[in-house]
């Protein structure tokens, strides 16, 4: 999914600000028109931040990267003696 388009600075400042909360919150919601995308993040990711400036604009471009992980809640807990174990 790709989203594009023109923002006041307090919009653009908004929509990011959104997405990292929900970096933060291990869950990141991103919707344009109808479609919408949802992925679990990962503890440790690969942040990219490239910044270039030429003569009709300046472009800051910011790449996140992690490692696929399930979205099932407790994908990540440990099971107990009685759990089977997954193939």
């Amino acid at each position: 999914m790709r989203f594009r388009g023109q923002a006041r600075r307090d919009a653009a400042a908004f929509y990011l600000t959104q997405i990292a909360k929900g970096i933060l919150a291990g869950e990141l919601s991103v919707q344009s028109g109808q479609e919408q995308t949802i992925v679990a993040t990962a503890e440790f990711m690969t942040v990219d931040i490239e910044v270039r400036q030429r003569k009709r604009a300046t472009r800051v471009e910011v790449k996140l990267r992690w490692p696929r992980r399930s979205l099932m809640r407790g994908a990540g807990k440990r099971r107990g003696p009685s759990e089977p174990s997954a193939p």
